[in-house]
């Protein structure tokens, strides 16, 4: 057999949440991937996701660059919810934006080549939109979600690939 020649890509889930933590580190807010039932205030969930109406970027050549739609939903409660919840979306564009531009490259995920805002951040009145496990037909009380969908495209990681388990050995 012959060896792999194509790029492997890593988790784009991973990689926008890696992209999250750096940001926001040290400060008190919950990021993730899935809504849970009782997730504490403020948060973040972001994750890759099939959009109806959203089309993805396509890639001049897709053995490199891999075109991924990403949602960021914050979630605020408390007075100041609806200002919150607009300003926590604000520097979640901005640290995609900045990992774009410094080409911040992470093993095994490898980074962002381009970015575009496909939907602004808007303040949403339900979990409507939302899709996992965990679905609610309303807000808990005082609580505020806004979204927002990126285009982003991806590139595998420039040095030593992913650690896949399902990458065949040879």
């Amino acid at each position: 057999m012959t060896a792999i020649t194509v790029p492997v890509f890593g988790s784009a889930n991973k990689l926008v949440l890696k992209i999250m933590r750096e940001f926001f580190v040290g400060q008190d807010i919950h990021i993730g991937s899935l809504f849970t039932e009782d997730m504490p205030t403020p948060a973040i969930i972001c994750r890759a996701e099939r959009r109806s109406g959203t089309v993805g970027h396509d890639p001049a050549d897709g053995r490199y660059l891999k075109p991924v739609i990403i949602s960021i939903n914050t979630i605020t409660s408390g007075l100041e919810a609806e200002s919150d919840g607009h300003d926590l979306q604000e520097m979640c564009r901005v640290a995609l934006i900045e990992a774009q531009l410094k080409q911040a490259a992470y093993t095994n995920l490898g980074h962002i080549s381009n970015i575009e805002n496909s939907t602004v951040a808007s303040k949403v009145s339900d979990w409507a939109t939302s899709t996992g496990v965990v679905q609610y037909a309303a807000l808990p009380k005082g609580a505020v979600r806004y979204e927002s969908i990126f285009r982003l495209i991806i590139r595998p990681p420039t040095s030593g690939g992913v650690n896949n388990r399902f990458r065949p050995l040879r």
